[in-house]
């Protein structure tokens, strides 16, 4: 089977993570690095090994050898890039978020159509061993939590700016966003949010509480911020809910604790993994010619949950969502209309 051979554009510290999971892969080559900083991309290259680094996008994107591109950038830069790895014809593999807005994960989703390449978005939560556990243990679970909540993000984090990384809320809470409609099983209705702007100079939502009403029927509450990292829970803290059932997962998702009525509890021990597993799933899409497990319509959901939140703080009401993703996905355009 031929080998995939992969450009990485963004060689910080998640395009250096990509590429040691790729180097450990048997059927994917890196080949070719690209940054603003000429000193990274040669860094990249002198470290993992392959043709060449560069600054110049034109050579990268239109390189006839690259069969596939991992965007690694800063978020606002997402969505332009998939679109040109695209339309240059390389399947993507984007890091989270799939895009800061709407408008630009439906661009992303048009130009998937018009290529008819493959585009797996990279919420590596998705693979953590206890999430799985979780939802085989409660299939069903009638209400869900996820919180999320970091210590105070600084000052002059390029993530915290409003353009570029879009603060904590929306940078890291697509990943709970994402991983709740996972283990909920269904796509969300509405959701109705309370938060604000408390103390990043910067203006962005810095911390939120919402509840989604999903059309399964499942409650979901996810509560995201930078306010300070609990030490009980730990930082990224969930609980699933049925009937005569309660599922915990803390120490950063790594511990469950399973209690069914009138049984002893049962404790669970996993790894924060993801990284190399999502890699090994976009491996197996592209040599099985199957879809994308992470596609870009689970990007868009994961970005319009939370900026659905953030329309309903606005509002003071609930904002619907499912039926935004359904009018947009269908119509095939970039618009986005409540």
């Amino acid at each position: 089977m031929k080998t995939v051979k992969v450009g990485i554009i963004g060689c910080g510290n998640l395009g250096k993570t990509h590429a040691t999971c790729i180097a450990e892969l048997e059927g994917m080559e890196l080949s070719a690095y690209c940054d603003v900083f000429e000193t990274s991309a040669q860094a990249m290259l002198e470290r993992f090994g392959g043709d060449y680094a560069t600054t110049d996008t034109d050579r990268f994107f239109h390189d006839p050898s690259l069969d596939a591109i991992y965007v690694t950038t800063q978020h606002d830069t997402h969505a332009d890039y998939c679109i040109r790895a695209l339309e240059a014809g390389k399947h993507v593999l984007v890091e989270k978020p799939l895009a800061m807005t709407a408008e630009d994960c439906l661009r992303i989703g048009d130009a998937v159509a018009r290529s008819g390449k493959k585009l797996f978005t990279a919420f590596k939560m998705r693979y953590y061993e206890l999430l799985w556990k979780a939802k085989e243990l409660i299939p069903q679970p009638v209400m869900v939590t996820m919180q999320m909540m970091d210590n105070r993000w600084g000052n002059a984090s390029w993530a915290n700016d409003p353009v570029k990384g879009g603060g904590n809320v929306l940078s890291q809470g697509c990943h709970s966003a994402d991983i709740l409609r996972f283990v909920a099983g269904g796509d969300p209705i509405e959701v109705y949010a309370a938060g604000s702007n408390y103390y990043q100079p910067t203006g962005v939502v810095d911390n939120m509480a919402a509840v989604f009403r999903f059309d399964n029927g499942t409650a979901g509450n996810l509560v995201q911020g930078d306010a300070g990292c609990p030490p009980l829970t730990s930082k990224f803290f969930m609980q699933l809910f049925a009937e005569n059932k309660s599922i915990t997962i803390s120490d950063r998702l790594t511990t469950l604790t399973y209690t069914e009525a009138g049984k002893e509890p049962q404790v669970f021990k996993g790894t924060e993994s993801g990284f190399m597993e999502e890699n090994k799933a976009f491996l197996r899409c592209l040599q099985d010619d199957a879809p994308a497990p992470i596609d870009h319509v689970d990007g868009l959901y994961a970005t319009l949950m939370i900026l659905q939140a953030f329309e309903s703080l606005r509002s003071g009401k609930p904002e619907p969502i499912k039926s935004v993703v359904e009018r947009a996905v269908s119509a095939g355009s970039g618009k986005v209309r409540a």
